[in-house]
């Protein structure tokens, strides 16, 4: 049975404080699912300080049974629908971003949770998977293939936003190794972060771009605002000391309980620090505090990670965090701006790239060497729809097989290059929400093969 707590003075206050017409009431939380079990629910009322409203996020719908307020529902596909509530006047043209930097062989655990179509559809023991049943099929375009590593009967990020599943690029080269890699990061002496926070001006956080040390390269573009850069998530809220409230200081520091949704007891060190980082994350984007972010993820070069086995633990924990990222994400809306007059959740305004140094030849686990096929690099993006999901491009046994940025098919002709230019544009076409003519001072590469909308 679910445990609810609130107290009759905190209901009292909560409706005192409702402005008419302009609370936005968040969506009901959905179940957490993590390998530690299900918590009890608990009823949380969040007081979010916007410039123009105060928003209350309630964390299950029971809550808004005690508190009065009636039909609270989870997380729809698209807008959030909140009844008798005008959504904002404003339509979003930008989207948050957090940009996952997998550095010093760090990019090799990503393939695991979106392992290469051939691992799964040709496996081999010899393969760095642990098993094709723990990848689930959510092809959703012809010649695109894309499978996810599974938590229980669901894909990961299923069911987390209206198009929550990511483009996997077969572009860059292999860097092996930097704590930085720049074969896709940087394009023509442009920075894609930094060109990012240009296009994002319209959401208006009290600051643009935040990285994490040693997370990067931010680059450099023309507009681009200047990056704050920290060495942890400490540092990270110590930036906002004199920015916001000591309360909404302390609601961007990540609880127990929210990391404990991210991340079993017992995770390795690397684990906890990106379980952490990426919980701030999500606290920063509900309260409207950030545009970009830019997160270091494990740089420990695992060539051992299958010594003893398919290390299943990190795999099911890494999924577990990208998860709860999205689930944390799709509790709230958007706070500058909505779709259609309604409100937008912010797991749908929120975009994830995640790149690295070396992905690692996925198709020999003995010593996971640092060669690829091809010397080719991954890149996944997690587009909310504005591009196609699946693979563009091929990974094989020794062979690397590039795409057509017109077409999207595969193309053995195509250049690296080319293939590179068209990640780079996607990533900010997704920012933009889908405006081709706002990228242009940044890139003119084709990509129309890898559009959605």
């Amino acid at each position: 049975m679910a445990i609810v707590e609130v107290s009759s003075q905190a209901r009292a206050g909560a409706l005192a404080r409702l402005p008419p017409a302009r609370i936005g009431v968040g969506p009901a939380a959905p179940r957490r699912e993590s390998h530690g079990g299900t918590p009890p629910a608990r009823c949380t009322i969040r007081p979010v300080r916007s410039r123009s409203s105060l928003v209350l996020l309630l964390g299950l719908a029971s809550c808004g049974r005690l508190l009065g307020i009636d039909d609270l529902k989870g997380p729809p596909d698209g807008p959030v629908q909140t009844p008798d509530v005008p959504g904002p006047a404003v339509d979003c043209k930008a989207q948050r971003a957090v940009y996952v930097v997998a550095g010093t062989g760090g990019l090799a655990w990503f393939t695991l949770a979106w392992p290469a179509p051939y691992v799964i559809t040709n496996f081999d023991v010899k393969f760095a998977y642990d098993t094709p049943s723990s990848a689930k099929d959510v092809t959703s375009a012809t010649g695109h293939p894309l499978y996810t590593r599974r938590l229980g009967s669901r894909a990961l990020w299923e069911g987390l936003g209206a198009d929550p599943q990511p483009t996997a690029f077969v572009a860059g080269n292999n860097e092996t190794h930097t704590q930085q890699p720049q074969s896709i990061a940087l394009n023509g002496g442009i920075g894609l972060a930094a060109a990012g926070t240009v296009l994002q001006a319209q959401l208006q956080p009290k600051l643009a771009a935040l990285a994490i040390s040693p997370a990067g390269p931010y680059g450099t573009a023309t507009g681009a605002p200047a990056l704050v850069s920290v060495n942890n998530v400490d540092g990270a809220v110590a930036v906002f000391h004199n920015m916001v409230t000591p309360d909404v200081e302390q609601q961007l520091r990540p609880s127990a309980a929210q990391l404990a949704s991210y991340l079993p007891p017992g995770g390795a060190t690397v684990e906890t620090t990106l379980a952490n980082e990426l919980a701030f994350t999500a606290n920063a984007f509900r309260l409207g505090l950030l545009g970009t972010v830019i997160l270091p993820a494990f740089n420990d070069d695992p060539h051992g990670a299958f010594t003893n086995g398919a290390p299943t633990q990190r795999m099911n924990n890494l999924a577990t965090m990208l998860d709860a990222f999205y689930r944390d994400l799709s509790m709230s809306s958007e706070m500058s701006c909505g779709r259609g007059g309604s409100f937008l959740s912010l797991a749908d305004n929120v975009v994830m790239v995640v790149l690295g140094d070396t992905p690692k030849n996925s198709f020999d686990n003995v010593g996971w060497a640092d060669g690829t096929p091809g010397n080719a690099n991954v890149m996944y993006l997690r587009s909310n729809g504005f591009t196609r999901p699946g693979w563009f491009g091929q990974l094989q046994p020794n062979l690397r097989t590039s795409f057509n940025p017109v077409t999207g098919a595969l193309d053995p002709n195509a250049t690296a290059a080319s293939c590179t230019a068209a990640a780079y544009a996607s990533v900010l076409y997704a920012i933009t929400r889908g405006n081709k003519g706002a990228i242009t001072p940044y890139t003119t590469a084709a990509f129309d093969g890898a559009i959605l909308r």
